[in-house]
Formats: structure tokens, sequence, C-alpha cells
């Protein structure tokens, strides 16, 4: 069976993937091969072998908008625990370098997550490397470097 017979070529059937769960992805299949099969062995034995023979069997089961619905809830929860633990160790990051203030300083609203995100990374490994400058600093002086602003964020 191919793809294309599970998920039609119209527009309202179509779903996104982010890149930050493509590596996780290719990162799990590539690093943590053996895991996942521990994962999917406890799943066969827990149930789902059982489930499966049930659908081979009775095809009327297969259900092509529950399966489309499965995928898409499995991805949608790996993409938001994804984008908690970034979060959980943006802040761990934060803390430890003593970001929180300069943190608290950055308009949500004109600043995305990704950019905060990835210049906390960033002046998080710079301040260890740069003793010149304070994290805080390098935070702000990272945040200019990636932060595009648009025209509607831009307040006159």
């Amino acid at each position: 069976m191919t793809n294309s017979s599970f998920f039609p070529e119209d527009a309202d059937n179509q779903f996104t993937i982010s890149y930050e769960l493509l590596c996780l992805l290719r990162w799990l299949t590539q690093n943590e091969d053996m895991k996942l099969k521990r994962i999917i062995s406890k799943a066969l034995s827990s149930g789902l072998n059982k489930k499966m023979q049930k659908i081979e069997y009775n095809t009327e089961l297969f259900n092509l908008e529950e399966a489309q619905q499965s995928i898409i809830y499995f991805f949608s929860m790996l993409e938001n625990i994804m984008v908690e633990v970034l979060n959980e160790q943006v802040v761990k990051q934060a803390v430890e370098k003593k970001l929180i203030p300069a943190l608290e300083h950055i308009d949500s609203t004109v600043c995305d997550d990704a950019t905060v995100r990835f210049s906390v990374e960033k002046a998080s490994s710079k301040s260890n490397t740069n003793a010149k400058e304070s994290p805080q600093e390098l935070f702000f002086k990272e945040i200019l470097k990636r932060w595009k602003p648009r025209k509607k964020n831009v307040h006159n």
C-alpha cells in the first residue's frame, strides 16, 4: 500500500513537521535504535500485536481518517514534548548563566521563542569561553544578531 492511498492529495489532509522534529526523528533512529526496538517490543507484547492482527483480519476496522488522526496526534505529541524539553533546557541554561533578568527585558510579542532559545544557547556557550563579556551582554548581542523585526512588530 502506498502513502498516497493513506493520504489523498487534497490540501485539507496535509500536515507539516518542523525541522526540529525531523532532526529528533533522525537522531533517534541513528543513535537510539536499540531503545526504540525495546519500546516497539514492549508495545507489541502489551497488546499492540493483538490489535494489529484484528485490523489485518477485519479491514473494516481500519479507518483511513482514524489512521490520519493517529499520525497527526503522534507527531503533535512528539513536537509538544520536544518544545517542552527545549524550553526546560533554555530555562536551566538561563538560570546557570544568570540570564533571567535579561530575559525579562525581551518582549515576547516582537521576538519569537526560537530566537530567544537559540540566543540563550549561544550566549551560554560563548560565556564559557569569553570571560571579557558578561553572559547578559552576550545574550543581548545574540538576540540582536538573530532578531528579524517585522513591520507589524515595530512600534513608532
